[in-house]
């Protein structure tokens, strides 16, 4: 066979693929609807490991509901939203959000962000991903903004939202409010600072350990627990704060750690979550410190203007020069930080929009219950995540290049007027509000400046995919949708943000199935960070072996799980498709037209028998999602059982090929083709244009799924046989024996051999022997064949006459020596006349096995003697 040719092959059917409209979801047809709830992706245009790999387990899910005769909805679709967009123009251009006219900013992100679309489109395309782009939709686009401005309104008419003025995570660097699951959290090392209070009206100073001096100017509170007997005498006392000399109350609260630093703790506005708890719980003035962009304010004193870092510099030295820094240690800690821009957050108090969750916390739950999760274990992750959550989702940015709040405020009153839903998709700050004037008091109306957190958009993908608020007939039918597809770490965000926007807006779990994988690692299991050096580029790979190869390593990964890159996978699969290929090729040159399922051969039985259990389980194993084990089952059936074993024992059929040879080739063949393609869709469909008219299809990708068959089951005999055909094909691999060199005969002896006289004809054929015989018992008979002396004791006991004993133990026949040995040490007569005497250690006697006359070698099988005779 010829080499297959991935690259070229895989060009020329996804180009056939996309002129036929092949993945086209039929809003008409009475197919059941298997629909996708599909990650948009995120218009970076670098193609990455993790997407190569997560796209593909999607597109192997989408692949197998069509061939299980699913009206498959499977959108394009791209992410064109965010502060990633924001981050990368305004490193592009040097510009920020501060510097440049608002609609020429958002018009530099949307021209970055779709510049993108073309390509990534074509990437899709190169790993054969059956994704339909007649039901695109891109993030960005009014069609799409305008269901997430409408769901807002609805829930805002509801009373779900609300504008509040409360410490939120707040991204200096970005300059945006962010939520709880936008927090990353990083270990640093920093310096923890023994710094001096003076007692009041004492001379006496208590010593606080800090690692935020800069927050002094907004310390509110110092607390000690209440039980730690060395600090009770301070409870009640007030403490003067260094440098701003104000004067600060000591309480007991049991929050405190005694054992960390001094066992004082200074209690700011707002140094961390635990302050911020504090704050709530004593009611304490929210003093702010530190501005919207990271700078300190005019509570500061002369550290005002200051970036936070430096600040904290300053004040330690002046605290330093004034001998109230004791000392300084290394405090190791986690530090919250923007998950896009990954600088550290802080706690302000800016006034925000927010949806009501914690109400719903328990709802939520629930529905995690009606969905079925794959794998199973994921669902503690969102278990967990929601039982952590103490606030609401705070709702608003302060960026641009997102959906905008769809609301005017009256500048006087305050008084929100909401935009119809008949308007949108609106831009408040261009467009003009429904009325002229406050409808309260008659003040101006301002458009809100404030865009929605992208998980708005995002949280509303079954909605919009669905045609909820366009077309109910259309909802009805694809509401709920049947899976979602995600990564493990956005399930506190998409998977949850999700959940609660579909339970309040249509009281239902938004789909009936949840698909969770992992990241993709670097080839020694660390992550991947452009920092590193070690991210792995998948395109040259995908030029040089294939997107077959590349989806083939896909399938090793196990949903949920982490998985390193091991480009030896990726070989393999090329290895793989090749073998299938050939396979393929060998198949098309027996098979001419559709062959009949009659007179089967007993070794046809016996692979046909396991070519259903593989079926069998392969489906089982689809339908659970577990791809690695399907490739495995699949694999392990094509390449070792039907092409090592049944191709083998056939070939002397195909010569002038039987209706059973036909039919089963035939069958098994295109099976294997079948199951094989949801993974590695191009090879397959190679395979099967050269049957598509006796299957009846245009494409593998449209046929039918395989099905078992009820046949009579040579299981049991096959699996003898196939072993009894290795034994004999290793024996001669083992003595260098061509394996198409003939053999004079072979003889199956034992109580099974002769239950296999339907498999005679494929034994000796494959075997190559002129001569089978399958006997139910025999007599072999052990024969001396040659007697060996042992010439490193014969040299030495016999020194010059050990020549000559060599001699003549060479002409001996060796069954007479043999008989001779029996009764004691073997006599020779010397030429000079002299007897010798040869020990039996001395010399080796070499039999061989007899069979009615001939040599044989043996081989057992179980119960099974393999005579071989040359």
């Amino acid at each position: 066979m010829t080499q297959y040719e991935a690259v070229s092959t895989e060009h020329k059917w996804q180009k056939y693929w996309k002129d036929n409209n092949l993945y086209r979801f039929d809003p008409e047809s009475d197919k059941p609807v298997f629909s996708i709830d599909n990650p948009p992706r995120y218009t970076s245009g670098s193609l990455h490991l993790g997407h190569a790999t997560g796209y593909s387990l999607i597109d192997f899910v989408a692949r197998y509901k069509r061939m299980r005769g699913h009206n498959v909805f499977f959108p394009l679709c791209f992410d064109v939203n965010g502060t990633p967009t924001e981050i990368k123009v305004e490193k592009k251009y040097g510009i920020t959000k501060l510097t440049v006219p608002r609609q020429k900013y958002i018009q530099l992100c949307s021209e970055f962000a779709n510049s993108f679309i073309e390509e990534m489109t074509h990437q899709f395309e190169i790993l054969g991903e059956s994704m339909d782009p007649s039901i695109y939709f891109q993030t960005d686009a009014p069609y799409y903004r305008r269901i997430t401005q409408i769901t807002f309104l609805r829930l805002l008419e509801e009373g779900l939202v609300y504008k509040g003025t409360y410490p939120v995570n707040w991204c200096p660097s970005c300059i945006t409010a962010l939520a709880d699951a936008e927090v990353e959290y990083k270990d640093n090392v920093t310096k923890l600072n023994y710094i001096k209070f003076r007692i009041k009206d004492e001379e006496n100073d208590a010593i606080i350990a800090t690692t935020r001096p800069e927050l002094l100017c907004a310390c509110q509170l110092i607390a000690v627990h209440p039980d730690d007997e060395t600090k009770k005498d301070l409870i009640g006392k007030k403490l003067i704060t260094p440098i701003y000399h104000k004067e600060i109350e000591v309480i007991a609260d049991e929050k405190v750690d005694p054992s960390f630093g001094t066992g004082i703790v200074m209690i700011c506005t707002i140094g961390d979550k635990t302050d911020l708890e504090w704050v709530m719980k004593y009611g304490l003035p929210l003093e702010k410190a530190i501005d919207e962009q990271g700078k300190m304010t005019a509570l500061s004193g002369k550290y005002e203007g200051m970036s936070v870092p430096d600040a904290k510099a300053s004040i330690i030295e002046d605290l330093k020069s004034e001998g109230l820094v004791i000392k300084q240690e290394d405090c190791p800690q986690s530090v919250g930080c923007c998950w896009r821009c990954h600088s550290p957050i802080e706690f302000l108090q800016v006034p925000q929009w927010f949806l009501k969750i914690l109400d719903y916390k328990e709802d939520i739950l629930k529905m995690a219950e009606e969905i079925d999760w794959h794998p199973q274990f994921m669902k503690v992750r969102l278990e967990d995540w929601i039982n952590s959550l103490q606030w609401d989702w705070v709702i608003s940015r302060q960026r641009f290049f997102a959906t905008p709040i769809p609301i005017w405020e009256c500048k006087t009153c305050g008084t929100v007027v909401p935009a119809l839903e008949s308007e949108c998709y609106v831009d408040p700050t261009v467009d003009k509000p429904p009325v002229d004037r406050c409808p309260k008091c008659g003040g101006e109306l301002v458009g809100c400046q404030d865009v929605f957190d992208t998980w708005m958009d995002s949280s509303i993908s079954p909605l919009f995919n669905t045609f909820w608020g366009r077309d109910e007939k259309l909802f009805s039918k694809l509401f709920p949708m049947s899976l979602r597809t995600q990564s493990h770490d956005i399930i506190r965000t998409w998977a949850f943000y999700t959940m609660i926007r579909s339970h309040l807006i249509t009281g239902q779990k938004p789909w009936d199935n949840i698909m969770i994988h992992g990241f993709i690692m670097s080839p020694d299991g660390t992550p991947m960070h452009s920092s590193l050096g070690n991210v792995i580029d998948p395109m040259p790979i995908l030029e040089e072996y294939g997107a077959d190869a590349m989806r083939y390593y896909a399938c090793t990964c196990a949903l949920g799980e982490d998985n390193a890159f091991r480009e030896k996978d990726v070989i393999h699969g090329k290895r793989l498709c090749t073998k299938l290929w050939n396979i393929g090729k060998f198949t098309s040159m027996v098979v001419k037209e559709k062959p009949h399922q009659t007179n089967l051969h007993a070794v046809d039985l016996w692979i046909l028998g396991k070519y259903s259990d593989t079926v069998e389980k392969v489906t089982e194993l689809y339908e659970n999602y577990q791809f690695d084990k399907a490739m495995r089952e699949i694999e392990d059936f094509a390449w070792h059982e039907y092409a090592d074993h049944y191709l083998e024992m056939i070939k002397h059929r195909t010569k002038n090929p039987d209706d059973g040879v036909l039919f089963t080739l035939y069958t098994v063949t295109l099976g294997i083709a079948k199951m094989f393609a949801p993974f590695l869709p191009h090879v397959t469909e190679d395979i099967y244009q050269d049957f598509k008219d006796m299957d009846g299809f245009k494409s593998i990708h449209v046929s039918e799924w395989p099905k078992p068959l009820e046949l009579k089951d040579e299981r049991e005999n096959g699996d003898i046989v196939k072993e009894i055909i290795s034994a004999v094909r290793s024996w001669k691999s083992e003595n260098k024996i061509p394996l198409n060199q003939e053999l004079k005969s072979i003889e199956l002896i034992g109580p099974g051999a002769t239950k296999l006289g339907e498999y005679a004809e494929d034994i000796r054929e494959t075997s190559r022997a002129l001569n089978l015989e399958m006997l139910h018992d025999a007599e072999l008979e052990e024969e001396v064949c040659a007697i060996k002396p042992i010439k490193s004791k014969i040299g030495p006991a016999f020194k010059t006459q050990g020549k000559e004993i060599l001699q003549i133990l060479s002409s001996m026949d060796p069954q007479k020596a043999a008989e001779s040995l029996k009764s004691g040490p073997l006599v020779l007569n010397m030429s000079d006349g002299s007897i010798v005497s040869i020990p039996n250690e001395f010399i080796e006697l070499e039999r061989k096995l007899m069979l009615m006359g001939q040599s044989v070698e043996t081989i057992q099988i179980g119960d099974i003697l393999i005579a071989i005779s040359q």
